[in-house]
């Protein structure tokens, strides 16, 4: 349930991304070709022809500024999936430790994650300021019990770990051997 819930959240920012892209990149280049036709012709005679001109600028402008929005959404989600596999190896979820790995500040890494949380990204999530940490609520793991008392003769056995990177977001989790588990982050299934 939450992996369908990262994923539809991730799947609505492409989405408004793809879209600030597309109309930033109708917008910019409409109007800049029509300024450049402009700044050619009109010779500049009337206070009109350079009124128009430092319009259809602005508008042009603001076709860069949504492409330039749309590009940041895209590079959340990239982000995202780095910090994810990161947090997800890091048992204290530390934010100056991911800061630190990732090359970048502990204000863009907290700017960043609290994004990436209003986008619905780390569900049920929310950064710890005074430890500097991302809090994940515990899942309830399920109990694997065969047999409820042991066997007279029966030897017992040691549980093996497997490391496994989730499908869903990336992030790499430990899990039992030889079962299915949850991801830490985003609740898909995972298995080895």
């Amino acid at each position: 349930m939450a992996s369908n819930s990262v994923d539809s959240a991730i799947n609505k920012v492409k989405v408004k991304g793809t879209i600030q892209r597309v109309f930033g990149w109708i917008i910019a280049v409409f109007n800049g070709f029509i300024a450049f036709v402009g700044c050619a012709t009109s010779g500049f005679k009337e206070a009109l022809d350079v009124t128009l001109v430092l319009f259809f600028l602005a508008i042009a402008a603001v076709g860069v500024w949504l492409i330039i929005k749309g590009n940041q959404k895209f590079k959340l989600i990239r982000t995202f999936y780095d910090y994810s596999a990161r947090l997800a190896a890091d048992p204290e979820k530390s934010i100056d430790l991911l800061a630190s790995a990732t090359g970048v500040t502990v204000a863009i890494a907290i700017k960043n994650i609290s994004y990436m949380i209003a986008f619905g990204f780390f569900p049920n999530c929310y950064l710890d300021g005074q430890h500097n940490k991302l809090v994940v609520p515990t899942m309830p793991q399920q109990q694997v019990s065969t047999v409820a008392t042991p066997a007279p003769n029966a030897t017992t056995q040691t549980v093996k770990y497997t490391t496994v990177q989730c499908k869903g977001c990336g992030a790499t989790n430990k899990i039992v051997s030889g079962t299915v588990g949850e991801c830490e982050f985003c609740g898909s299934q995972i298995s080895e």
